[in-house]
């Protein structure tokens, strides 16, 4: 084969590949392949560009953030209205009964008196609810048989037949010192010389007033003395009936219930008033936004919240309170507990 002509020669020296000049290594470090050096570029590229898309990220943020901080405003939580609405107290009243004491008139006295017996008069006394009305017969209470002694014994010591006593004894200061609790409390005297138990008894249930003690169908307890002894000279018998009710036959209304509720009532008006306080710093404000306004806002809504749970909690309580009486008054109007 010839010699090239100048033409071949010239295309052949165009497709000849130039060789690329090696990285410059460290003095005895061996020569890195070119491709090893062509990715770390693309790699510090990358990370280059990735900083700063990171950077521009937190610039824009932090701007973002200083705006929203400065311009935007947090709601007000609004507060519900509380009103109270408590039973203070009830509606029924303690009923108390003390008709004019009976007083036999000579004329109608036995020439010879019966003994009279407490047992006897209380038996006496349930024949009689028995027979007008089908009432329940009353439980004989020895609480009830110690406030009648105690006042039949202070009419013979101080000479008086009444319900009042000269130094205000009565039915109702004896049971208070003997710590009996009541919701209906009566009183029946009968002075005289009566043919027994069941004389004493009609004669009562002659007379309106001792009647109607004696048919009251709120009464559930009775107690009973009876004894014979010296008035204004004379040697004569005093009966005593006392008819009660105990306030244990009613369910009261819970005091400790009642005293939760006002405290809870004065916390709430006390945090009322200082979220008024705080309303009106909040909207002295100007402009409503920025870091202040929006703490100060946080703090009424924190305190709004307590309000709000405390009220709702605060009317739970009321309307159980609120039963509670509504149940109480109904047992002081019901005939039988």
């Amino acid at each position: 084969m010839g010699r090239p002509s100048l033409f071949e020669e010239l295309a052949l020296k165009k497709n000849v590949p130039q060789d690329i000049p090696p990285p410059e290594t460290a003095p005895g470090e061996a020569p890195r392949p070119a491709a090893h050096n062509t990715a770390a570029a693309v790699r510090k590229k990358k990370a280059r560009r990735r900083l700063a898309i990171i950077a521009a990220a937190v610039v824009v943020l932090g701007g973002a953030f200083w705006y929203v901080e400065r311009t935007f405003s947090l709601p007000l939580q609004q507060i519900g209205p509380f009103v109270s609405s408590v039973e203070i107290s009830v509606s029924g009243q303690l009923q108390q009964n003390f008709p004019t004491p009976l007083q036999q008139s000579t004329k109608a006295a036995p020439k010879k008196a019966n003994a009279l017996d407490a047992a006897g008069v209380v038996a006496e006394t349930n024949s009689q609810r028995e027979q007008n009305g089908d009432l329940p017969p009353l439980t004989e209470e020895a609480v009830l048989d110690d406030i009648a002694t105690l006042r039949i014994s202070d009419m013979f010591a101080q000479q008086y037949f009444a319900h009042i006593g000269p130094q205000g004894e009565s039915a109702v200061s004896v049971a208070s010192s003997v710590g009996y609790s009541y919701i209906a409390l009566g009183e029946n005297l009968a002075l005289g010389n009566y043919a027994g138990d069941a004389g004493v008894v009609a004669a009562w249930m002659a007379s309106p007033g001792h009647r109607a003690n004696i048919l009251d169908s709120h009464y559930t307890e009775i107690g009973v003395a009876v004894r014979e002894g010296m008035y204004n000279g004379a040697e004569t018998w005093i009966a005593v009936q006392i008819f009660g009710r105990p306030s244990s036959a009613c369910p009261s209304p819970d005091v400790n219930l009642e005293t939760t509720i006002n405290l809870s009532e004065n916390q709430i008006n006390a945090m009322a008033t200082q979220l008024q306080a705080d309303k009106a710093a909040i909207d002295a404000i100007d402009p409503p936004s920025g870091p202040e306004y929006n703490a100060q806002v946080q703090d009424y809504n924190n305190l709004a919240a307590q309000y709000n749970n405390l009220a709702t909690e605060t009317k739970t309580a009321i309307a159980t309170y609120n039963a509670q009486v509504a149940a109480f008054n109904t047992c002081l109007g019901a005939g039988t507990p």
